[in-house]
């Protein structure tokens, strides 16, 4: 609530205060003080609120305020969450756990290389943990290259997915994690909930109740297809997943439809040798500027430091740098956006007559690739 950390502060009167809200947020700091011994992945990784109005039409995209009481809920989420996954392991009891490997050396040798062009040293011999990741990101004081770090640590994460077997859960560094908050929504929870009712004898009849189903345990059935069942599961969740990025895009197209032509301030969050990925500060939505829209010099490609250079101008694009653009197209169907620079930089043939070739990268037009969600935060953890 609003006003819990205010009726705690003393400032308001609450008939709850005493016999609840102190004792919640005095457990709280408990949760909060082990989070901390664990160290788990910290990553700001803030979510777009988007509001409509009562005939549907996009209003406003805003960045979501994230509380300290949306952290108190999310602590207390993760503990319910480990204590089902330890409870069923105590009665050996088949379930589908949350997983979440660590990192791939392949992985963490791309974060090695482009570490190394901000002059950051990341020891590749080191047992990798969340915390190493974490110790990066508390030396980047630099406001402009902290969330281009950032988001390079995310690239450099696996995907979380549903499995029968423990492997840990590395991003949030812990042992035994399974889904068990959220039955309305998650088949994974579900799962857990019944195997609960199996190994604790839970079962009950079906109630007097219209329409309410009975409570039942995992049947032999259930379990003997727990690793397809997961698979499944893993792989609808990466489609809602994505469903869901697309829907927010379109939304932030029909937004920003209104304001085609105009100068924009942005940051860029990818760059590739075909040109650099941008998003519109404060609002959202990747759009792409094109390399062929850049004007008459020719642009190098550095893979490691995912930078544009050019070759005459030394003109630098790279990931976190924040700059003016004009949005040149924004598309509510297909929810893309298009950038180009405000001076109107565009297409010269003799940019192609150049015979060198980039420093290194391969042209690839395909779609930008989204990194795994790993963070507990909200319905995505």
């Amino acid at each position: 609530y609003p006003d819990a950390q205010a009726a705690i502060n003393g400032q308001m009167e609450n008939p709850l205060l005493e016999t609840a809200l102190k004792p919640l947020w005095a457990c709280w700091r408990l949760l909060a003080n082990a989070r901390d011994k664990r160290g788990p992945l910290e990553l700001n990784l803030p979510e777009k609120r988007i509001t409509l109005d009562e005939q549907g039409r996009v209003t406003g995209v805003a960045v979501r305020e994230q509380l300290e009481a949306h952290r108190l809920v999310e602590d207390f989420m993760i503990a319910a969450n480990v204590a089902a996954a330890k409870a069923l392991e105590a009665k050996k009891s088949s379930l589908i756990y949350r997983a979440h490997e660590p990192p791939s050396r392949e992985q963490l040798v791309a974060l090695k290389e482009y570490l190394k062009t901000f002059e950051i040293d990341f020891a590749l011999g080191q047992v990798v943990k969340p915390e190493t990741f974490n110790a990066i990101l508390e030396k980047i004081v630099d406001e402009e290259v902290r969330p281009q770090v950032m988001e390079a640590v995310l690239r450099s994460q696996t995907q979380a997915y549903y499995g029968p077997n423990n492997v840990g859960h590395f991003g949030l560094s812990l042992g035994s994690y399974a889904h068990f908050t959220s039955p309305i929504r998650r088949y994974a929870d579900l799962i857990v909930h019944r195997a609960l009712v199996s190994s604790y004898g839970l079962e009950m009849p079906k109630p007097k109740l219209k329409d309410v189903e009975p409570t039942t345990g995992l049947t032999e059935a259930a379990i003997m297809k727990l690793a397809a069942t997961a698979e499944a599961i893993s792989r609808t969740e990466r489609r809602a997943m994505e469903a869901e990025r697309e829907t927010t895009d379109r939304y932030i197209a029909a937004y920003l439809s209104a304001q085609v032509g105009q100068i924009i301030q942005a940051r860029i969050t990818g760059v590739q040798n075909f040109g650099f990925f941008a998003t519109v500060e404060g609002v959202g939505g990747d759009g792409l500027v094109p390399v062929s829209t850049l004007g008459k010099d020719y642009f190098h490609y550095d893979q490691a430091s995912q930078t544009l250079v050019g070759e005459k101008t030394r003109q630098e694009y790279r990931p976190g740098m924040r700059l003016e653009l004009r949005l040149a197209e924004a598309n509510p169907i297909s929810g893309s956006l298009r950038f180009e620079l405000p001076e109107g930089g565009s297409y010269s043939p003799d940019r192609f007559k150049h015979k060198g070739k980039p420093r290194s990268g391969k042209y690839d037009a395909g779609k930008r690739g989204r990194p795994g969600n790993i963070r507990h935060q909200g319905k995505k953890r």
